[in-house]
C-alpha cells in the first residue's frame, strides 16, 4: 500500500471512529471499535473492519447500525478528509481480533498450568 493510500485509510478510520463514538447516538455502536480501513487503489471502495469490545454482542447488531448510518458516515468523511470522491463504504466484522483473544486465552492457560506445575494431559506416569 502506498504511503498516500495508507494515510488516507488512516484518516477515514479516524473519522468513522470519532463519528460512531461521539457524534452518533445509535446504541448499536456501543463498544464497537474500528480496527482497520482498507482502501482500493482507485479509491472507489473502503472496506471498514470493526470489532466489539464485548464478546457477547452479536456482530449483526453493529452491522445493521453501520448500514443505517452509511450515508451520514460518508458525509463525515467528505467534510473531514480531502478526497475528490468519497469511497463506497463496505463494513466487515474483523475476525482477527477474536482469534487473537482466543490465542491469548490459550497461552495464558498454558502459562498458568506451567506455573502450578501441572504438565497437562500429555503426562504419563511411569511404573
Amino acid at each position: 500500500m502506498s504511503n498516500r493510500l495508507h494515510n488516507l485509510a488512516e484518516q477515514v478510520r479516524q473519522v468513522i471512529s470519532y463519528a460512531i463514538n461521539f457524534e452518533m447516538g445509535d446504541p448499536g455502536f456501543v463498544g464497537v471499535t474500528i480496527t482497520r480501513v482498507k482502501l482500493s487503489p482507485d479509491l472507489q471502495f473502503a472496506d471498514v473492519l470493526f470489532t466489539e469490545l464485548d464478546d457477547g454482542i452479536d456482530p449483526e447488531v453493529p452491522m445493521r447500525s453501520f448500514q443505517r448510518a452509511k450515508g451520514a458516515l460518508k458525509r463525515h468523511i467528505a467534510q473531514r478528509v480531502q478526497m475528490r470522491r468519497v469511497p463506497e463504504l463496505r463494513f466487515h466484522y474483523d475476525d482477527d481480533v477474536k482469534a487473537e483473544r482466543r490465542i491469548n486465552q490459550i497461552l495464558e492457560g498454558l502459562k498458568s498450568g506451567e506455573a502450578t506445575g501441572d504438565a497437562g494431559p500429555d503426562t504419563v506416569d511411569e511404573e
